[in-house]
């Protein structure tokens, strides 16, 4: 699995305004081959106002999809003016593991007395 995370610093003012926007995406993406999922995060506190996460089978179905018209389309939606006031940080991650898809079974670990609830 492959994790693209974009990190959005978005000017108190605009912050409503984008979220907006999220949510009416126009979900070209949902449908795209190698997608899983998008999540949009809004931070409990830290320097980013929102976080924005997709998913991905691997690697190459995030490259193709850059290389789409569905993403083309996606992204001739943004607001202009409030992107132009927006900072941006990418990340990308190969995912190692992640609970959801099971695997082996958990091992026993040894915490010396530690009461763990």
């Amino acid at each position: 699995m492959f994790v693209f995370i974009s990190h959005l610093t978005v000017p108190e003012e605009d912050r409503k305004t984008l979220e907006r926007y999220f949510h009416e995406r126009s979900r070209l993406v949902d449908s795209f081959p190698g997608f899983l999922y998008l999540q949009l995060l809004k931070p409990e506190a830290g320097g980013a106002s929102h976080t924005f996460l997709t998913a991905w089978q691997d690697r190459d179905a995030f490259r193709r999809y850059m290389r789409s018209a569905e993403h083309a389309v996606s992204h001739s939606r943004e607001p202009e003016e409030i992107m132009g006031r927006t900072t941006v940080r990418h990340e990308a991650f190969e995912v190692l593991l992640d609970s959801r898809l099971g695997g082996p079974p958990r091992a026993e670990v040894d915490l010396g007395g530690l009461d763990v609830e």
